[in-house]
């Protein structure tokens, strides 16, 4: 009994967390091999119209809350070389044109600014609607190197691969 009760409290908070929860991860090949990371701290805002079709979307990571599973890598990324986030503390995203596509996908132009750069950038976003939620996701790769991100390191793949995925509630 006490363990049923522990499972339902369990499914119950997961089943919260899970409606609130947004989250931004990366891959990237180092040395030939896949590194996986995500950001702790950050934001994303959606707005969406009466038909709940999407009108804007914007996001800002909390650089210094990058974790890739080894605190001596994280540290290092945090230096001038890399995300510079003494000067650079945030990435942003923030979208000038959206375009409705079949079946509640989109392509989202936004403006994407790491490291002082901005560049513009067209990514594919898909809405779904769960229960009172909507869930969108959002798979798209970019140029570190357009951001000065690394440098000209060529043990490091230029590519790196961001999944995004965010709920917001109805």
């Amino acid at each position: 009994m006490q363990r049923l009760l522990i499972l339902s409290i369990y499914i119950l908070c997961l089943g919260n967390f899970y409606a609130q929860d947004s989250s931004i991860d990366f891959t990237i090949k180092n040395l030939g091999i896949n590194v996986d990371g995500h950001f702790n701290e950050l934001t994303i805002s959606a707005d969406f119209d009466m038909e709940g079709k999407l009108n804007n979307i914007s996001s800002a990571i909390v650089v210094s809350s990058i974790e890739t599973g080894i605190d001596s890598r994280d540290e290092h990324l945090l230096e001038e070389d890399y995300f510079y986030v003494e000067k650079y503390p945030k990435i942003t995203l923030k979208s000038t044109e959206i375009k409705a596509l079949k079946n509640d996908n989109y392509e989202v132009t936004a403006n994407l600014t790491i490291k002082g750069k901005t560049k513009q950038i067209t990514i594919p976003l898909s809405v779904q609607k769960v229960n009172e939620t909507y869930k969108i996701t959002s798979y798209f790769e970019i140029n570190r190197r357009d951001f000065d991100v690394g440098g000209g390191s060529f043990v490091m793949s230029k590519t790196v691969k961001i999944n995004v995925t965010h709920y917001k509630e109805l």
